[in-house]
């Protein structure tokens, strides 16, 4: 398994929940509690999918615990 283990080992997979590093709590998507562990995430990545999560998915129907949030 060596080569297959992550040199930093806080990186994480979409769909893998890590709840450790931050949630929404109760379902609700929020942008400021899903800044904390979006740009954990995705790093530079995260505010331009927001903005593609806003025009695709206005109305948040696709969410979990650590969902983008549209704004």
């Amino acid at each position: 398994m060596t080569p297959y283990v992550s040199k930093n080992p806080r990186e994480a997979f979409q769909n893998y929940r890590d709840l450790d590093i931050g949630a929404n709590q109760d379902n609700k998507t929020n942008f400021e509690t899903a800044t904390l562990y979006g740009r954990k995430y995705f790093k530079g990545n995260f505010d331009r999918l927001v903005r593609v999560k806003t025009m695709v998915d206005p109305h948040n129907f696709f969410k979990h615990k650590q969902s983008i949030p549209p704004l």
